[in-house]
């Protein structure tokens, strides 16, 4: 066939070519191991920051230069996963003690020299032989330079550790060897700092987790970290009192995240500019003296806690003039939203959710009137986005069709001109909710958006393989749907959306035909 090649032909042209590109391959090598010898080290220092850890401690065995490269490594980030274990690895049964092996491999190989970051997973077993191995790989890492340290301890099948289980040297950070330290993240192990520690003087970030610290250690370190922008503590058992000096002028970022024992938040930092506390609410007894001060910084606050409806509404209108984002989980509320005269004259987005994560403890709220919540509409006259998520559970006989209002019109003199975005989830046939909806659309001129999700809020089939809506749920739905069908739907203004989202009748879980309602 005229379009077949003869087999001379193509074998010769082969030949040929190969021969050239032979010739390319090692003109260009000559070139490139030129022009590689001619690149400085800190080039090449560079460009191995960039290979994996465990790559680049491969390649320290191909030659002396690669070699001494590894043993400069500014970044050190040892984890299951830096080390090439995979889930399938896993399932090969390969032991901690392997990874704790080649750590130890690695570091002891590392001259300790030029270590800007050190980050380090440790595994287990824990007991005495692993707290000195611990203890002599941060002799190696942490000298003099380093800026970012982190120690993640984890438990049994890689969980990360929920209680202290390693004392962490703290002798390690003085003479000079934690003078440059920015960033300190240390997570389930007991952390005492004493005199001498010199790690609070270039301190920007300090991140404690499931970490034992006693509360005048913690005001130790505190007072002596003026450089401080970020603080972070989580799950810290031994906190009774946190109280930040007014010294910290850089302090910008403040979290606190269930700490059981935590009795009091003093803060005189005058410029801290978001604010977040969240409680557990496992003890809805226990109570927390929260002093902020007069912040004219405070930007943002999220707080989780019970009766903070009641605490922002008497304390935060007046101490945090310039707030423009407020988000309020209440356990539960003792008495309804007061009135003030006091206002958030520049919040713009308030989200308020009303639960217990005890689904059977929603009953907290069967007494509180949640209408009162226009007290937080009155208060906020540039408020632009409005979030509630309201009680799963309403009172008996509470469905504004069994004691139709004789009216759910406006109030006088209410309006919210600048409101645009209104979503309530977990929307009910409640009297009281229903009357709060209607009070919005009609005192709200510029409203873009008003959703109204009939759901728990959570996942649907779109997104997993079935929804998680509750059989309460379900049963209220329909009742939901006549709801906005009879008092609301005719109240939403030509100029604005309404959304509602509802339960997916295509379920399995759905008992009902709400397509066919």
């Amino acid at each position: 066939m005229p379009w077949l090649a003869h087999p001379l032909d193509v074998s010769v042209g082969s030949v040929a070519k190969r021969k050239r590109s032979q010739m390319d391959v090692s003109q260009t090598g000559k070139r490139l191991r030129y022009s590689v010898s001619r690149l400085p080290e800190d080039i090449w220092r560079h460009i191995c920051s960039f290979l994996p850890l465990k790559d680049a401690a491969r390649a320290a065995s191909v030659s002396q230069s690669f070699k001494r490269l590894w043993r400069c490594r500014s970044n050190l980030i040892f984890s299951k996963k830096t080390m090439g274990y995979t889930k399938s690895a896993r399932r090969r049964r390969i032991t901690t003690r392997d990874y704790n092996s080649r750590v130890d491999h690695i570091l002891r190989n590392h001259l300790g020299t030029g270590v800007k970051t050190l980050s380090l997973g440790f595994y287990g077993p824990y007991n005495a032989n692993t707290g000195n191995c611990l203890d002599s790989w941060l002799q190696i890492a942490v000298t003099p330079g380093i800026e970012e340290l982190s120690l993640i301890l984890y438990s049994k099948s890689d969980h990360l550790s929920e209680k202290a289980i390693y004392n962490f040297p703290c002798p390690l950070l003085s003479n000079g060897s934690g003078n440059t330290i920015r960033e300190l993240d240390l997570l389930g192990c007991a952390f005492h700092p004493t005199v001498g520690i010199s790690c609070t003087r270039s301190l920007t970030s300090l991140c404690l987790s499931y970490v034992n610290i006693e509360s005048d250690e913690l005001g130790f370190l505190l007072s002596n970290s003026l450089a401080l922008e970020r603080l972070e503590l989580k799950d810290c058992s031994e906190i009774i009192s946190i109280k930040i000096p007014s010294l910290l002028q850089r302090l910008s970022y403040l979290m606190v995240f269930r700490c059981p024992m935590l009795q009091v938040i003093e803060s005189k930092a005058p410029n801290i500019s978001s604010f977040h506390y969240f409680h557990d609410d496992d003890d809805v007894d226990q109570q927390l003296q929260l002093f902020l001060g007069e912040s004219l910084q405070m930007k943002e606050i999220f707080i989780s806690h019970s009766c903070v409806l009641h605490y922002a509404l008497a304390v935060l209108t007046s101490s945090m003039p310039n707030l423009e984002r407020l988000t309020m989980h209440s356990y539960y509320e003792m008495v309804s939203t007061p009135t003030v005269a006091s206002k958030f004259l520049h919040l713009k987005y308030l989200n308020i959710s009303l639960f217990r994560w005890n689904f059977a403890s929603t009953y907290l709220y069967a007494d509180y009137d949640i209408f009162s919540l226009v007290s937080f509409l009155d208060a906020s006259p540039c408020l632009e986005t409005f979030n509630l998520d309201a009680p799963m559970r309403r009172r008996e006989h509470d469905s504004i069709f069994e004691d139709p209002p004789s009216q759910l019109g406006r109030i006088p003199g209410q309006c919210y001109d600048n409101l645009r975005h209104v979503k309530i989830t977990k929307f009910r046939s409640t009297k009281l909710l229903v009357k709060l909806t209607c009070h919005i659309l009609d005192s709200t001129p510029s409203l873009e958006c008003l959703t109204l999700d009939i759901t728990d809020g959570g996942p649907t089939c779109s997104e997993l393989d079935r929804c998680f809506v509750g059989k309460e749920t379900y049963m209220e739905a329909p009742k939901a749907l006549a709801a906005i069908q009879t008092y609301i739907e005719r109240k939403v203004p030509s100029t604005a959306k309404l959304n509602v989202v509802e339960p997916c009748s295509r379920c399995p879980a759905c008992p009902f035909d709400l397509q066919g309602r």
